[in-house]
């Protein structure tokens, strides 16, 4: 998916570069694609993107990449989702700067605005959520190496409980998952006049 004219995976590594505190991106991608996202991320000309090929499993998918960024235990690593491209810098460095200050992990976190709903397996609603506790979650994640090697790689952030730190989302942080969810984000760039 394109927007802006170019690959979601483009803006988002472009955004993380931008960041300032970020010393390398590591993009794994399947065998398949090492060589399609290399040649979407040249126009960057950055010598500190590498593509990689990923392993077959995530945990060593996320192994792969702090060998291959010669990652210490105690470095900060992001785990970034390319079709959240539009991250602000500022919440990808509160992101960093929460892991430096000692928490294991950060997310960058938006309050929940629906009500959400619970239904049971034959769809009818069976009760409300109070949706003053809940918040949507973003990226990137932000983890001590160390945390994230030892976490479960299906839910890293999940698995360490009360260790996890939130910060401010924004809403340039949504994921774009459909053409709509891009023209809405493409129009949103477009008024603040970041496009």
């Amino acid at each position: 998916m394109r927007a802006l004219g170019e690959p979601l995976l483009w803006h988002a590594v472009r955004g993380l570069l931008q960041c300032g505190s970020v010393g390398q991106v590591i993009v794994l991608a399947p065998p398949q694609q090492v060589a399609v996202c290399s040649a979407m991320l040249q126009p960057l000309a950055e010598t500190r993107v590498k593509v990689v090929t990923g392993s077959a499993g995530r945990a060593d998918w996320v192994r792969s990449a702090l060998a291959v960024g010669a990652v210490q235990p105690s470095d900060v690593v992001l785990v970034h989702d390319p079709a959240r491209p539009f991250t602000p810098a500022a919440t990808v460095g509160a992101v960093i700067d929460a892991v430096r200050a000692g928490a294991s992990a950060a997310v960058p976190v938006e309050p929940v605005t629906d009500t959400i709903k619970v239904v049971d397996s034959a769809g009818v609603v069976c009760g409300t959520r109070d949706r003053s506790l809940l918040r949507s979650a973003q990226s990137p994640h932000g983890f001590r190496a160390e945390v994230l090697l030892r976490a479960d790689p299906a839910d890293p952030l999940g698995a360490l409980g009360g260790e996890v730190r939130t910060v401010t989302g924004h809403p340039r942080g949504r994921r774009l998952a459909s053409p709509f969810d891009v023209a809405v984000m493409e129009a949103l760039l477009t008024v603040e006049g970041t496009s």
